[in-house]
C-alpha cells in the first residue's frame, strides 16, 4: 500500500469493475422448460402496463382494470421468478462472514442454512394455501376470486421448498460444492 492510500482505491476500484464484468453476463444455458412461466407472464405484465399507459396517456381514459392486474402479475412474477433463482441458486445472501470460516465449518453451516430455508419456504406454502382457501371475495375490478394470488405465491413456494430439498441433500451428500459466489475477501 501507498503512503497515500491509492493503492487501496485503486484495487477496490478492479475489483469491482470485475465484479461489474461477471454480472454483465447472463447464463442463459441452464434455463429449463418450467423456466417459461416467469418469461410468459413477464410479457403479460409488459403488455398490460403498455396498454395502461396508452390508454392513460395517448387516449385520456385508461382501463380501470389495468392496474390491479398488473399488480398480481407483478407478485407473480417475483415469486414464479423465485423458483428459477432456487434452482439455480441464485438467490441473494451474504457471503462475507461464511467466505471466511474453515470448509468444515462452511460446509456445515450451508446445509443447515439449506435445510432452514426448505422448511421456512415449505410452510410458506403450507400457509399461502390456507390464506388462499379463506381469501374473500373477488378482485375489485374483475370478477376473478382473489384466492388465485394466494393460491399462485403458494404454488411458486412449494416450487421453491422441491429446489431447495434437492439443494439440501445435494449439499448433504457431497454433491454440491461449498463455494460461495460473491466476490473474494483477499
Amino acid at each position: 500500500m501507498s503512503h497515500n492510500g491509492q493503492h487501496d482505491t485503486v484495487d477496490t476500484e478492479a475489483m469491482f469493475e470485475e465484479w461489474r464484468e461477471q454480472e454483465s453476463r447472463v447464463p442463459l444455458d441452464d434455463l429449463r422448460p418450467q423456466d417459461a412461466i416467469v418469461f410468459i407472464v413477464y410479457w403479460a405484465l409488459f403488455a398490460i402496463v403498455l396498454l395502461q399507459f396508452w390508454t392513460r396517456y395517448v387516449l385520456n381514459d385508461s382501463y380501470g382494470w389495468t392496474e390491479e392486474i398488473s399488480r398480481y402479475l407483478l407478485i407473480a412474477v417475483a415469486f414464479i421468478g423465485s423458483v428459477t433463482a432456487m434452482r439455480k441458486g441464485t438467490h441473494i445472501a451474504v457471503e462475507a462472514v461464511i467466505t471466511l470460516a474453515p470448509r468444515a465449518v462452511r460446509h456445515w453451516t450451508l446445509v443447515v442454512i439449506d435445510g432452514l430455508v426448505t422448511l421456512f419456504c415449505g410452510a410458506m406454502a403450507w400457509y399461502g394455501y390456507l390464506l388462499g382457501a379463506r381469501a374473500p371475495g373477488y378482485m375489485v375490478s374483475v370478477d376473478i376470486p382473489k384466492s388465485i394470488v394466494y393460491w399462485m405465491v403458494s404454488a411458486a413456494l412449494a416450487g421453491m421448498t422441491v429446489h431447495a430439498a434437492i439443494r439440501f441433500v445435494q449439499r448433504l451428500r457431497g454433491k454440491l460444492g461449498d463455494e460461495t459466489t460473491g466476490a473474494v475477501l483477499d
